[in-house]
């Protein structure tokens, strides 16, 4: 009884619950909310273009300012240089302060300043006209790979991105990045998103012939814009899902601006990786973005114009603000975009576990390592890295240093390799000078040098070294020079002829030519690279004769001439062409001993102060000579001699010889042109005051039989050496002057 009214009450419930169930089920269903919908990835693609390139930071900039986020970058050449330091973490302002701070007049010289360079090696400048080197190897004649080098160009970047060198995966930065680079061997684009940052991103801008290939993962790779100077593609590949698209490449131009070979050969080269660039615009869909900053008077090599290039590129993103918008975040949304950026920014150079050197030059590596002051187990100061590695170079004989962080196949951890790349032109060159000089009349002199030098003669360490001058007088020398720490020796065998023309109250009477065949044996101390202490002795044959008018001094054959000389030259001119900073100063005492051989007994001091003081493009060069001479027999023909451009404007050339000299000179030169980074020639305007005379008796020098003189100068600082058309007056005598070649 009791188990059926169960079941009855069970199936009661049952009834009572299904229609209730039945209700629930064919009640209308909630409204639930709409998905939320996810803001697109943006992926930004920069192209390359030279200094045209500055307009990216302009662009970035305006990204910036209105919360539009970038999720994807990749560059080609200076595309790369802006993308990959906004990949690694710079904002937009520190962008900007970066092309501020970047001697970009500079930083495409690879010259060495003149403050790092070896006492040795300043001399080499004061001898030889040209700095150009021809050199030569077992295979034949030695030509660099690219017209400039990179070697401030590669450790300024490096000291950029030092804290994304130790990311090895570009996807791993704060923006995914890529850099494109050609493979030279095959043309083809090589896309890179790892390993040293800093190879890729110099890879991506070797212009080639301009800047040498880089070798990398087994390729030889050059600058982008010949495959791919717009990397759209490459950016979709990240995962992005709209563009925006920067193209800062040069148009072409139309043929009435194809004007000569110049622009012929300009635009031939524009047309190397356009259709690529075009192929690539016409990928481009309704929602990308193309900003084409206008500026047609910016130039790929116009570095000096950022300010002009940043303006630029803001200017065209501003006008593309409306499309951009759709891509704009809340405030919210995009303080979180930032930190999630800052986050995955690398902040530190890492702790060194090793440094190595990796030397393929002759240098010795001691030499090397004592100038770089990087240590295992402390951070590596990218900042020091850079001048220490300023200072290897400065050694001369390498191509390149540069440095990379990473493992290492011998060695365990994180750690920095130096490689100094021997260069082949450093080891053995040949240089060539050139002179000419004219005062449209009689006074007309042409010098033509040679000079070879190899640094590692016979691989004793010594340096042997040839000159040759040919023209109006003739000299060749040739000398072994070795260092020991400070200390050198030198020993330098020579013959010489120069010709002199005697003048008597400005009248050219007689031409004597003096001809000596002897060697000089000299050792000294190095001071630093700023100057030196020298010693030595010389003997020469001399031979005297008049070859032109009256026999003044007669034939003088086989007069020997026996010396020992005690000399301080100090060298700090930041130019030798035209110094805006710095000094040059020489004292040396001669002494002729008639005992030994030698048939002339008479002392000659001599001194010489040259101090360049600049402000602004104003220089004035002020300088000082002084010369005496002690009493003694035998002297053939004055020590000193006077006359000519600077010395003495106005005089013929060496008019005024004597025993005894004062001189004193104010130069001042203005520079008319702007500095250029690449190909700098440098125009001058100036003019100089000159006081001084020559005696044959200490008794007559006085400062009441000073002569005055002045110039009127202009001037460019060419690569052959300065080109000066000048005019000078003395007294009443003028000249006009035509000058090729170094005046100081």
């Amino acid at each position: 009884m009791f188990r059926h009214l169960t079941g009855l009450f069970t199936l009661l419930v049952i009834m009572v619950a299904v229609p209730s169930a039945a209700q629930v089920a064919q009640s209308p269903p909630q409204k639930s909310s709409p998905p939320v919908q996810q803001a697109p990835r943006i992926g930004l693609v920069l192209g390359g273009g030279g200094a045209r390139g500055f307009a990216h930071v302009g662009v970035l900039q305006v990204l910036e300012e209105n919360r539009i986020p970038v999720h994807a970058v990749s560059g080609t050449s200076m595309g790369a240089v802006v993308g990959s330091l906004y990949a690694q973490g710079k904002t937009s302002a520190e962008l900007k302060q970066i092309t501020e701070d970047i001697p970009w007049t500079t930083i495409f010289n690879d010259s060495i300043p003149r403050d790092r360079l070896p006492f040795r090696r300043k001399r080499d400048e004061r001898d030889v006209l040209i700095d150009y080197r021809i050199s030569f190897d077992d295979k034949g004649l030695v030509l660099p790979k690219g017209v400039l080098r990179g070697q401030d160009l590669f450790l300024t970047l490096a000291e950029y991105l030092a804290p994304a060198r130790s990311v090895d995966n570009f996807d791993q930065l704060a923006i995914p990045f890529r850099a494109v680079a050609t493979d030279i061997e095959t043309g083809t684009e090589v896309v890179m998103g790892g390993g040293d940052i800093v190879t890729a991103v110099f890879a991506s801008m070797a212009v080639p012939g301009g800047l040498p290939p880089v070798e990398r993962d087994g390729k030889l790779l050059v600058d982008g814009f010949v495959s791919n100077n717009l990397p759209i593609a490459v950016t979709r590949g990240l995962g992005v899902d709209r563009l925006i698209v920067v193209d800062v490449g040069t148009p072409l131009r139309t043929r009435d601006r194809l004007t000569s070979f110049v622009t012929v050969l300009d635009q031939m080269q524009l047309l190397l990786g356009r259709e690529s660039v075009d192929r690539q615009l016409k990928s481009l869909g309704e929602a990308d973005v193309l900003i084409q900053p206008e500026q047609p008077d910016i130039g790929s090599t116009s570095f000096e114009r950022s300010v002009d290039g940043i303006a630029a590129g803001r200017a065209a993103a501003l006008a593309m603000l409306p499309a951009l918008k759709a891509y704009a975040l809340s405030e919210e949304a995009w303080q979180a975009h930032l930190a999630e950026r800052a986050a995955r920014a690398p902040r530190n150079a890492p702790v060194l576990d090793f440094v190595k050197i990796e030397n393929r030059s002759d240098i010795p590596t001691p030499q090397i390592a004592k100038l770089v002051s990087a240590q295992a187990g402390k951070p590596l100061d990218a900042r020091q890295m850079t001048k220490d590695l300023q200072d290897v170079y400065a050694l001369g004989g390498f191509r390149a240093v540069r440095y990379g962080i990473g493992s290492d196949a011998t060695r365990s951890g994180e750690g920095v390799t130096i490689l100094a790349d021997g260069d082949p032109t450093s080891a053995n060159w040949l240089q060539f000078g050139l002179g000419i000089s004219t005062d449209f009349n009689r006074a007309n002199a042409i010098r033509i040098g040679f000079a070879y030098t190899d640094r590692n003669f016979l691989g004793t360490g010594a340096e042997w070294r040839s000159d040759m001058r040919v023209g109006t007088n003739l000299l060749f020398e040739t000398g072994l020079y070795k260092e020991w720490g400070q200390w050198f020796g030198e020993v330098t065998p020579f013959w010489s002829r120069t010709d002199t023309v005697l003048y008597v109250n400005g009248d050219a009477l007689a031409e004597v030519r003096d001809a000596r065949l002897g060697a000089r044996l000299e050792g000294g101390r190095l001071l630093d690279k700023w100057g030196e202490l020298r010693v030595g002795a010389a003997w020469a044959a001399v031979d005297l004769d008049t070859t032109v008018g009256a026999p003044i001094i007669g034939s003088i054959d086989g007069l020997q001439d026996f010396t020992l000389r005690a000399q301080f030259s100090a060298d700090t001119l930041d130019d030798i062409a035209f110094p805006k900073s710095g000094v040059f100063s020489r004292i040396g005492f001669t002494q002729h001993i008639k005992g030994l051989g030698g048939d002339l007994d008479y002392g000659a001091f001599e001194a010489e102060v040259w101090k360049a003081i600049s402000w602004g493009r104003n220089t004035v060069l002020l300088s000082t000579e002084i010369g005496l001479t002690t009493d003694g027999d035998g002297r053939s023909l004055g020590d000193f001699r006077l006359g000519g451009f600077l010395n003495l404007s106005g005089l013929e050339p060496e008019e005024l010889i004597g025993r005894h000299k004062l001189l004193g000179r104010a130069v001042f030169y203005h520079r008319l042109s702007n500095k250029a980074p690449i190909a700098d020639v440098p125009l001058y305007i100036g003019g100089s005051l000159e006081v001084g005379n020559t005696w044959v008796a200490l008794e007559d020098v006085g400062l009441d039989n000073l002569r005055p003189a002045g110039s009127l100068f202009v001037a460019a600082d060419t690569p052959l050496g300065p080109f000066i058309i000048a005019g000078g007056l003395a007294r009443g005598n003028g000249a006009l002057y035509l000058i090729l070649g170094r005046i100081f």
